[in-house]
């Protein structure tokens, strides 16, 4: 009998999923030991809406 073929994903999905979680840990790894830099990013907070 024949071996089965494995169905491997394509090498280019591989790679992007992998970025992304590097991508991740460096994130949370910068977050970690570099709290100022990410302070001055707008969060998105809600801001009253003025009326008219």
């Amino acid at each position: 009998m024949e071996p089965k073929k494995k169905n491997k994903p394509n090498s280019l999905v591989v790679i992007l999923f992998s970025l992304v979680v590097l991508i991740v840990i460096i994130y949370f790894v910068l977050v970690t030991f570099f709290p100022a830099v990410f302070e001055s990013l707008n969060t998105g907070n809600l801001q009253p809406v003025p009326d008219k």
